[in-house]
């Protein structure tokens, strides 16, 4: 099966969820939280934010894309450590205390995406269509969420898909 629209006119392309899903999930994590003791400033932390996903960002466009729904449990499993290393560095980042509540809301994003994709790979991997479809439009809501959430906290390059 190439990708493509799954089900109705209305579904997510298998490549488009996929690339969602794995978007959001770097880029979500852009909130920190964790590590350095010290806050950064808004500009600090919009320069490394930044930094970290389009460093990532570029890693995970470096893995052939899927072409179909048996392609996908491979790319995943090819791009889960990029996004857990990149999302480990992220983490790390302690945005400005009046950010704090966004980044953790983007964070909970993250958390929530590193489950879709798990969920993307098994159902790739059973071939089942239609709960590629629901976990696809799912990981798209979230995508869009996630990235006005990385554009009010500055992380510009953290926003783009």
């Amino acid at each position: 099966m190439t990708s493509g629209p799954i089900g109705d006119t209305r579904r997510v392309p298998i490549r488009q969820a996929v690339l969602a899903i794995l978007v959001v999930l770097l880029l979500a994590a852009c909130g920190g939280g964790g590590g350095s003791s010290s806050r950064l400033s808004k500009s600090e932390f919009d320069a490394k934010a930044n930094d970290i996903c389009d460093t990532y960002q570029k890693k995970i466009n470096d893995v052939p894309q899927p072409s179909g729904i048996k392609d996908v449990p491979g790319y995943i499993d090819k791009v889960l450590p990029l996004l857990r290393e990149g999302t480990s560095k992220l983490d790390d980042l302690k945005p400005p205390e009046d950010l704090q509540s966004k980044a953790d809301e983007w964070r909970q994003i993250l958390h929530k995406q590193v489950g879709q994709a798990e969920a993307l790979k098994k159902a790739a991997h059973k071939g089942d269509v239609n709960e590629v479809g629901r976990i696809a439009n799912e990981a798209d809501a979230d995508n869009k969420r996630g990235n006005e959430l990385a554009s009010q906290l500055g992380a510009k390059s953290c926003a783009q898909d």
